[in-house]
């Protein structure tokens, strides 16, 4: 009886020894390098160009002063809002230096007549600029008309 246990065991370990598959080591992971992309937001009121917003006294307006260019690549502004339910909205780019009065209206102007928009909710505008450091900085307002 020992003996044939003896004889087993043998036999299972010889077994394993012959057809055991040989074990493979997985390859090393190497990082990968991330470049500096204008993908880093921060929402800061300090940095970036700077703005001062205001509604046009009949408050179918914006008005926008831009200042503070010193360490601006570039910029945009864009307005959005729901008027009677339908998206509408208005935008453009910062030209570095201009310190001129950007106005958007709530509503369309062609030929000299504007027709102003109604029921308008939801109305956001978001100031974007790009610094000389390559940083992408988000200035979002809330507007209540």
């Amino acid at each position: 009886m020992k003996k044939s246990i003896i004889l087993i065991t043998i036999a299972t370990v010889a077994l394993f020894a012959f057809t055991a598959s040989p074990v493979f080591a997985a390859r090393r992971r190497v990082p990968k390098v991330r470049q500096k992309t204008p993908t880093a937001i921060t929402y800061s009121a300090s940095q970036g160009v700077g703005s001062k917003v205001r509604f046009r006294p009949d408050r179918r307006a914006l008005l926008i002063n831009f200042s503070g260019f010193n360490n601006i690549l570039s910029g945009s502004y864009e307005l959005t809002y729901t008027a009677n339910g339908v998206p509408q909205g208005a935008g453009g780019s910062i030209i570095i230096g201009d310190t001129e009065t950007k106005t958007l209206l709530f509503g369309t102007c062609s030929g000299g007549v504007c027709k102003y928009h109604s029921n308008i909710q939801n109305a956001r505008l978001i100031i974007t600029s790009i610094t000389k450091s390559n940083q992408k900085i988000i200035k979002p307002y809330r507007i209540k008309v």
